[in-house]
């Protein structure tokens, strides 16, 4: 069974404005800086790390509250103004980089307002879409 502490997943780390997920799997010690190419030139892990953490960035609540204002803090779908996120409407991967774009570095349009329950339904109908550029 796997624990907190021994998880192949660690917590989002944040090292100035770059922040990263540590990754541990075999073959690569735990001070192995993440997102790097191995000796064949691929990367350690294609992920979308951890997103969750990537929420509580002051530049991720900035332009959050940049598109919340502009839908003027209700849900584009049914009006509500109750337990309000912000859904991207599509992910981008960055090929050059072996990376996706963060949270806050999306255009406002491509970011829209969804009440807690309009999200979710969204999410169980429809698979966001994923852009490489």
């Amino acid at each position: 069974m796997t624990t907190p502490s021994d998880s192949p997943y660690k917590y989002l780390q944040f090292k100035g404005q770059e922040s990263y997920r540590r990754y541990i799997q075999g073959g690569i010690t735990k001070n192995s800086p993440p997102g790097k190419p191995n000796e064949n030139g691929s990367l350690n892990v294609k992920s979308h790390g951890s997103y969750g953490g990537l929420l509580f960035h002051p530049n991720w609540k900035a332009k959050r509250k940049e598109v919340l204002t502009r839908d003027m803090n209700r849900c584009v779908h049914c009006s509500s103004n109750k337990d309000l996120q912000v859904h991207h409407r599509q992910y981008h991967f960055i090929a050059s980089q072996q990376k996706f774009r963060l949270p806050w570095e999306y255009p406002n349009h491509l970011l829209i307002t969804l009440c807690e329950c309009c999200h979710s339904k969204g999410h169980n109908k429809y698979k966001v879409p994923t852009i490489t550029i």
